[in-house]
């Protein structure tokens, strides 16, 4: 029986995920998932995280890819005991478990758990999936001082800031944030979970169109930008273009009552939350990401990685997921007679529609899949490391 060759580095990767595996959660599993993949035996990543988060896909196929999976079994206590119980597991995991670097996912855990890896003096690492005083804009007063306290403190006790686009790289360095800090980490999607979908794009072949929105309902996501161009295509399509919206959000009701008021009732389902996010869009002709404000664009990737043409809004990291008329197409955002035109144009030309389904699998699987996105994770590490 041979040994496995000794491994280069060793990550913490911080996970509370206390009310589940999502957003800038999942981002961090999805990363360390290609960290794993790529990098067998040779980087060594724990996971600390919630009993609840052991339940979900990401974790157990990161878990079966080698990660060791720390959790914290306590349920239904109050959120500082919780937090208390995360510090004191990292603590005694940094101390014995010859650690490097700890991976955190957002500003307000890094600023939580720095003290533990102060401590011991182990580099960290942030990754960034939204620029933290536009998304405080709604939030109490309190919520907002706290949140803005966190993101600014982060920045100085970050070793490195990992951006999820370029786009919000450069907000940053407007905002201040020194370039050699900040280092641009895409997203990544698990491509597997796309393999074996059907072939890519055929529109309207079967009749009925179907569209796809995946996203909470909140005015950000532009569900009712959708809405609008669906009615000003009417004419053209009576009720042969279907909608379905996946998540659930504050604009739920307001946006049922902006589908009567559309008379769409025939033409639009919400879904509410799914965890078969991957089937519908298999069963979708074209998927939507009609954002006013969007970091990154995850749904637009998987999109991609489904062979499925995407039409996005021309705004934030979205055009970094999608290159306008090769693998996708772009809308001036906030516009749903941009939006109708170019549903018009994949509609009508479905040669178009398959061309650029293959082309956005092909250019997610080179760009986006985990095993890319690691080789550019290690690098930060291995950087880091070498920083005095």
């Amino acid at each position: 029986m041979t040994n496995s060759p000794p491994a280069i580095l060793k990550v913490a990767a911080v996970i509370p995920a206390r009310g589940g595996v999502t957003g800038a959660s999942l981002a961090l599993v999805h990363m360390m998932l290609g960290v794993v993949t790529r990098y067998p035996g040779r980087v060594k990543v724990v996971i600390i995280t919630s009993r609840e988060a052991l339940d979900y896909p990401a974790i157990k196929k990161l878990r079966l890819k080698g990660a060791e999976i720390m959790y914290i079994g306590l349920r239904r206590v109050p959120s500082a005991f919780y937090w208390l119980a995360l510090a004191i597991r990292l603590l005694f995991l940094l101390r014995y478990g010859r650690i490097d670097i700890v991976h955190f996912s957002t500003p307000k855990v890094l600023v939580y758990l720095f003290p533990v890896a102060r401590i011991v003096s182990r580099k960290v690492i942030l990754s960034l999936e939204g620029y933290p005083p536009y998304e405080l804009e709604e939030a109490t007063l309190l919520s907002k001082l706290l949140g803005i306290l966190a993101w600014r403190l982060s920045q100085k006790i970050a070793h490195r800031i990992a951006p999820c686009s370029e786009w919000l790289r450069r907000i940053c360095i407007v905002a201040g944030i020194p370039e050699n800090k900040l280092a641009t980490v895409h997203n990544p999607v698990d491509v597997e979970r796309f393999a074996t979908l059907s072939t890519p794009g055929h529109v309207a072949d079967r009749g009925v169109v179907k569209l796809l929105i995946v996203g909470r309902l909140h005015p950000v996501k532009g569900v009712d930008i959708a809405l609008k161009a669906l009615a000003l295509l009417r004419d053209e399509f009576g009720t042969r273009l279907f909608l379905r919206v996946v998540g659930e959000g504050p604009q739920r009701k307001l946006l049922t009552r902006l589908v009567s008021e559309l008379q769409l009732e025939k033409q639009v389902a919400f879904l509410g939350y799914r965890h078969d996010v991957e089937s519908l869009i298999q069963d979708s002709d074209i998927v939507l990401v009609p954002s006013r404000y969007e970091p990154f664009g995850m749904v637009a990737a998987e999109g991609g990685a489904a062979g499925r043409p995407v039409i996005v809004s021309r705004i934030g990291g979205l055009s970094e997921i999608v290159n306008d008329g090769v693998t996708g197409l772009l809308f001036a955002a906030g516009d749903p007679y941009d939006l109708a035109q170019k549903i018009l144009t994949l509609t009508s030309d479905k040669s178009l529609a398959k061309r650029l389904g293959e082309n956005a699998r092909r250019r997610v699987s080179r760009l986006f899949a985990p095993e890319v996105i690691a080789e550019k994770i290690v690098e930060i590490y291995r950087e880091v490391l070498k920083s005095k």
